[in-house]
């Protein structure tokens, strides 16, 4: 059963304290666009981010990580060959891997691809958007892009749907943020309006909860407690704003916040 929101609230100082402990070696197979960003704020929660995208290393490299995060939003032939490598691995060896099937009916080739992976590999997290969850759920939503924001009534009930199709933990951001384990669903009220207008929050959540997973109690509290970190850090960023519209101020401040939150 799910605890309240404060409960998780409460939780991230504990976890915070366990990764700068432990240190966890969080592997990425991510986001171009976003790489930079995902390895400074693994890197300022407390873990040790490494990005390999080879096929030839990537199943060695994922050998020596304590979790895989798997972000499909910049594919091509050579990370389509390296990720099953690294997941295969992962899977054969319990190192929790999340996902993030960005823009999954951008194309037939990254629908496809995503296909498989869900088919083939265990997943302990799946963290998408509202958009892409319809999709996953067996919808034909189109988002502007990989941007998906997503108001439909239907999204609690199709998280707890796939999260139980694929036997995982469903993470699904938006203007409300929804966590489900199949059985179960929670609704995240926290955050601030210059986080959807930063780009590569959601790569960055990713990085968060993944960074989690080694250390928390289930896939489900990495996962709230890393949807709520970012959350409590962009509205302590959003207050030292002098002006609300400073996204490059915003998004310096937020990692500071990360780092002392």
């Amino acid at each position: 059963m799910y605890l309240s929101e404060d409960y998780y609230i409460q939780r991230i100082p504990a976890l915070k304290s366990l990764l700068r402990s432990q240190k966890p070696v969080v592997h990425h197979i991510t986001n171009f666009v976003t790489m930079y960003q995902c390895a400074r704020i693994t890197a300022f929660l407390g873990a040790a981010p490494i990005m390999a995208f080879a096929q030839k290393e990537t199943a060695q490299v994922a050998a020596r990580s304590d979790a895989l995060v798997i972000n499909t939003g910049t594919l091509n032939d050579e990370v389509i060959a390296s990720i099953p490598a690294a997941l295969a691995f992962a899977n054969a060896s319990a190192i929790p891997v999340i996902l993030d099937p960005v823009g999954a009916r951008l194309s037939d080739y990254r629908f496809n691809f995503v296909g498989r992976l869900l088919n083939d590999y265990h997943f302990d997290v799946i963290r998408c958007n509202g958009v892409e969850l319809l999709n996953l759920a067996g919808g034909t939503q189109q988002a502007k892009g990989i941007d998906g924001v997503c108001d439909s009534m239907e999204i609690p009930e199709a998280a707890m749907a796939v999260a139980k199709k694929y036997n995982t933990c469903v993470a699904c951001t938006g203007p409300k943020d929804y966590v489900s384990d199949g059985g179960q669903v929670i609704e995240l009220g926290r955050g601030v309006s210059q986080l959807p207008k930063l780009v590569g929050t959601g790569c960055m959540v990713n990085s968060l909860i993944g960074s989690y997973l080694p250390v928390a109690q289930s896939a489900a509290e990495a996962a709230i407690c890393g949807i709520l970190t970012m959350c409590l850090a962009g509205e302590a960023a959003a207050a030292r704003l002098e002006n609300p519209e400073h996204l490059g101020s915003f998004e310096t401040f937020l990692m500071d916040e990360i780092c002392i939150l």
